[in-house]
């Protein structure tokens, strides 16, 4: 029921594009396209707790695969280096471990992946998007629609480790750390992610098949088993 809810949420979407292309003819793509994925392209989203290594497991798979890197963190982050009122408003909400609405999340995503030509030639990676069952919904019905769904996971201990070695590796850096690298932050955000992991994953895994990954071992044994998986579940081609 859930499948086929989305499935005609996107194909009415498909219908609006078609009949608004006159007016916006290259600004999105249409929904029906999404679901066709050309030889080469992979559509990959790694979901995983806040400090558990989607970052650096992208840059792998973007090396691996040439597929554009869609970071919710860097757009994010991009925004409020702008100084715009909606960074000012994203800002306010990571300093305080908020999650930001689903439709405005999705319209950075969207924006992101219409504007890069490799999201269309090569595939995109969704690192830190959906992370709620409303978002994924959201994409879905877009059409935007994963061939592979990755998910890493680890103790609360050893996140919590990474992300204060990470904001410690900042500062010896002389660089400003993250919003969100401090331990009350984290706190939050992984009782977030836990709270919509289930129904979150319940949704994705309507379309695609969710792999499970130990993210507690070294960062190249976890991309090693992360590429064997991705392998052994090559989509196939149209």
């Amino acid at each position: 029921m859930l499948r086929l809810l989305v499935l005609s949420h996107a194909l009415l979407r498909t219908g609006h594009a078609s009949r608004d292309s006159r007016h916006r003819r290259g600004k999105e793509p249409r929904a029906r396209e999404q679901w066709e994925l050309a030889e080469g392209q992979h559509n990959i989203v790694l979901f995983g707790p806040p400090g558990v290594g989607k970052g650096s497991q992208s840059d792998g798979l973007v090396r691996r695969y040439g597929v554009c890197h869609v970071s919710t963190g860097e757009l994010l982050r991009a925004e409020i280096e702008g100084g715009s009122a909606l960074g000012k408003q994203v800002q306010q909400a990571i300093a305080r471990g908020q999650l930001l609405p689903d439709w405005m999340m999705l319209r950075l995503v969207r924006r992101r992946i219409n504007r890069d030509k490799r999201c269309q030639s090569h595939g995109w990676l969704l690192d830190g998007f959906p992370r709620t069952a409303g978002q994924a919904l959201a994409m879905l019905s877009a059409g935007l629609v994963p061939h592979h769904i990755v998910t890493l996971n680890a103790s609360s201990a050893t996140l919590i480790a990474r992300a204060l070695g990470r904001a410690e590796i900042a500062r010896r850096a002389g660089k400003a750390p993250r919003l969100d690298d401090n331990k009350e932050t984290l706190l939050k955000r992984i009782a977030q992610y836990e709270s919509n992991k289930a129904a979150t994953l319940r949704v994705l895994s309507t379309f695609m098949h969710v792999n499970f990954i130990d993210g507690e071992p070294s960062r190249e044994v976890v991309g090693e088993a992360i590429a064997r998986t991705l392998k052994a579940t090559e989509p196939s081609t149209v």
